[in-house]
């Protein structure tokens, strides 16, 4: 069993969604070599709605051209869905990321974003930061996901010295009229 981090693959149960079979394949060996709990693999959206019908996934490995309508559909699809599977991680593997397809996908409710080539140290690298930083979800009228923000706002909770010594300001001077 390959395991770089303390992350409990065996609770797993992972939906590979990619077009790219040998991709597909490579990544299922992985994640079983790894000994995560299920592993599905498929390669047409038709076929991943037919196995979410019959499992319950608690995350996906989607291909950004998976399917006629492309990965960020078939993502904002699960977040779509009933139940426990629309609050899934959601990975996009991109064969050549850019800025545009990751918005894209960001916009779609995708969890991380993967680029190829990959290798394993970053498969755990990335499965460890969904473990371990789950971010909350997010439902809004015009979004479903994961939120979207990278930076943690901090807030100040010292004395707030503006409110009583406001700076006066120069007062205006009187122009008269002619």
């Amino acid at each position: 069993m390959i395991q770089f981090s303390g992350v409990d693959y065996r609770a797993m149960h992972v939906l590979v969604a990619l077009s790219n079979k040998q991709l597909g394949e490579t990544l299922w060996h992985y994640l079983k070599d790894s000994g995560v709990g299920m592993v599905q693999l498929v390669s047409t959206p038709k076929e991943a709605v037919r196995r979410m019908q019959d499992f319950t996934f608690t995350h996906f490995f989607i291909d950004f051209d998976f399917g006629d309508h492309g990965g960020v559909d078939f993502a904002k699809f699960i977040r779509m869905c009933d139940g426990a599977v629309s609050e899934a991680a959601v990975v996009m593997i991109m064969p050549t990321p850019s800025a545009q397809k990751v918005f894209q996908a960001r916009d779609g409710g995708v969890n991380e974003i993967l680029g190829l080539p990959l290798t394993a140290k970053q498969m755990d690298a990335r499965l460890r930061h969904l473990d371990k930083n789950p971010k909350p979800f997010v439902r809004a009228s015009t979004y479903l996901g994961p939120c979207r923000r990278r930076e943690v706002m901090k807030v100040y909770h010292g004395q707030e010295r503006r409110r009583g010594s406001a700076a006066k300001l120069p007062q205006r001077a009187a122009y008269a009229q002619v």
